[in-house]
């Protein structure tokens, strides 16, 4: 703020007429400019004098600390605007990094879990006879059972973990010495 403009607003600050805007560069440069300030001291002392005769109260005593009080309390208005507006705009970013992160790790489970979906779903029937066909022995009749299996329910294709439970399910049969499903 220049000294015509730190001038210009004397009388709204006398007046409490001065803008929040304004308020903190008015009175950085009365603190910094010696002209200017004892020239706000002259016309608070004249301005406040005036206001109190007027109004039938006692002088001030001391018009330099009551402006200097006045001064004072503009600037811890300022600064707790600032803490204000600095402690919500960091509540604020917790809030959306707290958010993104959120975000990030539900996205993270849905990729993983749709990627194993299409790893399960590509893994198709040479996975179970690459993997389990030592173990459960697959053979051309089991084959048969299934497209038996699969006429008999009107499918036309058996999941794997169908064809894996007929498997076991003919052979827990024959284990117990039961006849087989035709």
């Amino acid at each position: 703020m220049t000294c015509l403009e730190a001038q210009s607003n004397i009388m709204d600050f006398i007046e409490k007429k001065l803008p929040d805007d304004k308020a903190g560069d008015f009175v950085r440069h009365m603190r910094r400019c010696k002209t200017c300030s004892e020239e706000l001291e002259i016309y608070y002392t004249m301005i406040v004098g005036m206001h109190q005769l007027d109004k039938g109260r006692e002088l001030s005593s001391n018009f330099k600390q009551d402006l200097n009080d006045e001064l004072a309390g503009i600037e811890r208005k300022i600064k707790r605007s600032k803490r204000f507006r600095l402690s919500t705009f960091s509540v604020c970013l917790l809030v959306a990094l707290f958010g993104i992160f959120f975000l990030y790790e539900n996205t993270l489970k849905r990729v993983y879990d749709a990627e194993q979906r299409v790893i399960k779903e590509s893994q198709g029937s040479s996975y179970f006879y690459d993997y389990f066909g030592d173990v459960i022995n697959i053979t051309k009749e089991d084959e048969d059972l299934f497209v038996r299996y699969a006429k008999k329910e009107h499918v036309t294709e058996l999941t794997n973990f169908q064809r894996i439970h007929i498997y076991h399910l003919q052979h827990d049969k024959a284990k117990e010495g039961a006849p087989e499903d035709e």
